[in-house]
């Protein structure tokens, strides 16, 4: 063989070992396994009025992550029953710290229907924010939510402790954790 071929055949090889590299970061990055017992990354994003919100922030909380859509009919019906057990429990102090809260993330494109959707459903907790990012760049993409509503429940450290659980099943984690 002569010295091009050569060449070109290290560059073949060059850059498939380069491509299988950067193919297992890839699958690796969007493969997280968001189940009891793992870790949430930080989640930052904005609220109604353009300001960053940091998910750990509120470390030292239980928190609900919440993703949802204000033309998401289940979504609206769960919000009624986090509404009353935000009212129950966001004062209410826990065994290792912290009270309860939640971090809803709407993936509504639409920002005024999302605000709209906010104040009818009265939704009061602070820490509500905004996904609108193309799907392939979003929040959602990352946490593997194919549908909604998707809830995450994460303890003061931040591990997930509950994952879609039914306003039923939440009350009860909730009434567990009490001081």
């Amino acid at each position: 063989m002569n010295r091009k071929t050569l060449l070109l055949i290290g560059v073949f090889i060059l850059l498939a070992i380069i491509g299988f590299i950067g193919w297992k970061i890839y699958s690796s990055y969007t493969q997280l396994e968001f189940t009891n017992g793992n870790y949430i990354p930080d989640i930052r994003l904005p609220d109604q009025n353009g300001d960053t919100l940091s998910l750990y922030s509120l470390k030292g909380n239980i928190v609900l992550v919440q993703f949802w859509a204000s033309w998401c009919g289940p979504c609206r019906m769960e919000n009624q029953n986090l509404v009353k057990l935000y009212s129950v429990f966001q004062n209410v102090e826990m065994k290792d710290g912290g009270s309860f809260k939640i971090f809803s993330i709407s993936v509504d494109k639409d920002k005024s229907n999302w605000r709209q959707a906010l104040e009818h459903d009265k939704m009061i907790w602070p820490d509500q924010v905004n996904d609108s990012l193309e799907f392939e760049k979003s929040i959602s993409q990352v946490f593997n939510v194919h549908s909604i509503p998707t809830t995450f429940l994460i303890d003061q450290t931040g591990m997930i402790i509950g994952v879609n659980l039914s306003a039923m099943q939440l009350e009860s984690v909730l009434e567990k954790r009490l001081k």
